[in-house]
């Protein structure tokens, strides 16, 4: 049985060599993420090439995704990690580079001066605690969490809100690559309201980007103004680790279920994210409560769940993958309902309303025992298939798509299956049942549909006309 649910991995020295990315796709992967806070740019451009160029010798559609710092204070060392002991007083800021006592700076010095004696902060997703003083005007840190604390970490300050920019110039050079290697889509870290995805889409409408913007959220910033935030951006990422520091902790497993529901609800893609197999950095077997977390994820109806350092730079990336992909599909089994009798699912264009239309085909056809094996979409944009995504049918969703880049664009989804079929994109051109037979045929070879199979094909009338859909039809194969 096909998974439904998609896989985000991201990018690192433990899974960026050829066979291990081509294990990682095989065992579930569907997209990649670079996460720009670490490595060099050329670094980057070098595993996203990789990725592209295995998996189109492995003719599977996958998605890249460059994950931008944004306004994110990061730990800045002149050494790769600091060993940390309880009390341990700490040069906080750029006399700790001097290395006449130790500590470290952050990537936004400045704010150092707003800070407060007492005042916590808190590093690498809250593992480690400091307790910030100041004396005879210098800054520095009390270690609360003993440990060993890695360069590059971020650093967190409950309920702080500077005015740092947007984009920092590490950003710009992402956009670069995002442009030159074809990127599906860009994430913004510690989006506050929807005027960063705004500046964020303008910088890369005058590059001419046409990948897809994802909002993570991770502040209170952020969810005080979600709904905006949801409204401009193509996607979004429940980015629990810095959210967890953010909000008392017990109250981001509320905050995951009314994010996924209101992106559900909006038609936009949602992505669970951070800890899901955090012990899987070093044992060969998640816990039961991760592996909880997984399938939790599943039955709030996220589109994706992501692995972070996992897959990154964890002893067991391969397995990490396929313990989810594992869970992932046994859970799916288990979540087929109708999503509109909970949430709000509006119509209110004409691809809404397909999209509507095939759905209530494919419930009659399941009360009938009719045993739709899935729907075949012949799209020119890829709209009518992410909203019928939202639908969580329970079956798979096959995309025939004009190119690559829209293809790639719907790993994200949930069911999608894309393939590129650029033959009779013509504008204008009429779309015939030879149309239909030729993609079915393709589906046969793949052995994704038998003599008998069933399903609900959805077209507009012509080709290469955007938002065009306009038949609904169930199919027999012969």
């Amino acid at each position: 049985m096909l998974k439904l649910t998609k896989i985000v991995a991201t990018i690192g020295p433990a899974s960026d060599e050829p066979e291990m990315i081509k294990q990682l796709i095989e065992s579930g992967v569907n997209v990649f993420r670079f996460n720009f806070k670490h490595n060099t740019v050329d670094w980057h451009q070098d595993r996203i090439r990789r990725v592209n160029d295995i998996a189109n010798r492995m003719k599977v559609n996958i998605g890249t995704l460059i994950d931008l710092q944004g306004p994110e204070i990061r730990i800045k060392m002149t050494f790769d990690q600091l060993e940390l002991t309880q009390n341990q007083k700490l040069a906080f800021g750029e006399r700790a580079f001097l290395g006449k006592e130790p500590g470290f700076s952050i990537s936004h010095p400045s704010i150092i001066s707003h800070l407060k004696n007492g005042q916590i902060l808190y590093a690498d997703d809250g593992y480690f605690s400091f307790k910030f003083l100041r004396e005879q005007d210098k800054a520095y840190l009390i270690v609360q969490t003993p440990g060993v604390l890695k360069n590059n970490k971020s650093l967190n300050i409950p309920g702080a809100d500077f005015p740092f920019p947007v984009l920092i110039e590490r950003d710009f050079e992402g956009l670069q690559l995002a442009l030159k290697e074809e990127i599906d889509f860009v994430a913004l870290s510690f989006v506050r309201t929807h005027d960063d995805i705004t500046l964020l889409r303008k910088e890369m409408d005058k590059l001419k980007i046409k990948a897809k913007i994802i909002a993570k959220i991770e502040t209170k910033n952020s969810l005080e103004n979600l709904d905006e935030i949801i409204d401009v951006s193509d996607a979004v990422m429940v980015a629990r680790g810095d959210l967890g520091i953010e909000l008392a902790l017990e109250k981001v497993p509320y905050y995951q279920k009314l994010l996924i529901r209101k992106c559900l609800e909006a038609g936009k893609p949602v992505i669970t994210a951070t800890q899901m197999l955090e012990s899987m950095i070093n044992n060969p077997l998640p816990t039961r409560a991760e592996v909880s977390d997984v399938a939790n994820a599943v039955y709030d109806r996220t589109d994706a769940v992501m692995l972070s350092a996992e897959s990154a730079s964890g002893k067991h990336p391969l397995a990490a993958v396929k313990y989810m992909a594992k869970t992932l599909s046994y859970t799916e089994r288990y979540t087929q309902a109708d999503l509109r009798l909970q949430y709000n699912f509006a119509i209110n264009h004409q691809e809404n309303l397909v999209a509507d239309t095939a759905y209530n085909l494919y419930l009659k056809a399941s009360q009938a025992h009719l045993n739709v094996k899935g729907f075949i979409v012949l799209t020119q944009t890829g709209r009518t298939v992410n909203l019928l995504s939202r639908y969580r049918a329970g079956v798979p969703l096959y995309a025939f798509c004009p190119s690559k880049a829209v293809a790639d664009k719907l790993s994200l989804n949930y069911g999608v299956l894309s393939f590129v079929q650029d033959s009779g994109y013509e504008k204008t051109k009429e779309v015939t049942g030879g149309h239909v037979r030729a993609v079915i045929k393709f589906l046969a070879d793949q052995q994704l549909a038998a003599s008998g199979d069933k399903f609900i094909v959805i077209h507009g009338d012509y080709w290469a006309v955007e938002g065009g859909s306009s038949t609904v039809k169930i199919v027999v194969i012969d």
